[in-house]
């Protein structure tokens, strides 16, 4: 994580109530005859929790999410009559996603690159029982006084309540999350897809989510994301960024919030070069960078 004290995991279980909803389809504006994915049920080893997985962008793995707190050795699947096991090929503990060599070779789903929606919109979720009708309702960043360390998507639902890793697929038929856990009342948490992608390019390449280190600290105590320090020699110092500018974008995520920011921060991948946006006084200024894998002296 950078080194502005943001939380290490999303929260767990243990914070937000389970729910039990009665079965109901009621909602409309998505196509019948659109593509759905082909799931598989998974069991983890050791662990023994259950959910949901479905082909991870491109094909090659197969992607869920495990919300228990220990290292998956590999899985038992189910799907179609036919089972198997299946070797694990990168966890991550911050998003929960968790990555599978892919059963049916050649196997593709259609993934959004991002979902970006600002509104509610009527969703699927697909299950291997079948669809449930459900609907985003907006982006979460902070629950409580909790900051996450990605935004999530905020699904509610009228019927049953799909297990984690259920995908989410909007009127194109493209994959647009993952559930990962219940919420509150009849709503549910769900990883956007910017980020099954993020994190499958570094497990493919690394077998774990490598973080991007731009060599800022923004103050936690501020509802605007203040910068705070900039550490000496860092991609944020070669790129005349300044303390007390404020961060306002980074990439392509306007940052006007505190947690807003530290979902940005998120997406920065070592080696790929970011564009900055801070304000300093009454100006706006933009500025190019390339985080790093981490800061000196780790």
């Amino acid at each position: 994580m950078p080194p502005h004290n943001r939380p290490s995991r999303p929260v767990t279980s243990r914070s937000l109530p389970l729910l039990g909803l009665a079965s109901l389809v009621f909602l409309s504006g998505i196509s019948e005859s659109a593509a759905e994915p082909h799931c598989y049920r998974m069991k983890f080893l050791p662990s023994a929790l259950e959910g949901i997985a479905v082909a991870a962008p491109g094909g090659r793995l197969i992607v869920s999410v495990h919300t228990g707190t220990g290292e998956i050795s590999a899985a038992e699947w189910k799907s179609g009559g036919q089972s198997g096991t299946a070797g694990i090929a990168g966890q991550d503990r911050v998003t929960r996603l968790c990555f599978f060599a892919n059963p049916v070779a050649g196997k593709a789903d259609t993934w959004a690159k991002s979902y970006g929606k600002g509104g509610s919109e009527a969703l699927r979720a697909i299950t291997p029982s079948g669809a449930l009708d459900c609907r985003f309702e907006k982006w979460v960043t902070q629950v409580g006084d909790k900051v996450l360390p990605l935004g999530l998507l905020d699904i509610s639902f009228q019927g049953s309540m799909p297990p984690s890793g259920t995908p989410l697929v909007d009127g194109k038929g493209e994959i647009i999350g993952l559930i990962l856990q219940p919420s509150s009342g009849r709503s549910a948490y769900a990883i956007p897809a910017q980020a099954v992608h993020r994190v499958q390019h570094d497990i493919v390449k690394h077998r774990k989510l490598v973080r991007g280190w731009m060599g800022i600290s923004l103050s936690t105590g501020s509802a605007i994301p203040r910068i705070t320090r900039i550490w000496p020699d860092s991609p944020a110092a070669k790129a005349n960024l300044r303390e007390n500018d404020i961060l306002v974008r980074a990439g392509s995520y306007p940052t006007e919030r505190y947690p807003d920011a530290v979902n940005a921060l998120f997406y920065a991948v070592p080696g790929e070069a970011t564009v900055i946006e801070v304000m300093r006084g009454e100006k706006r200024l933009t500025s190019t960078l390339t985080p790093t894998v981490q800061k000196p002296g780790n």
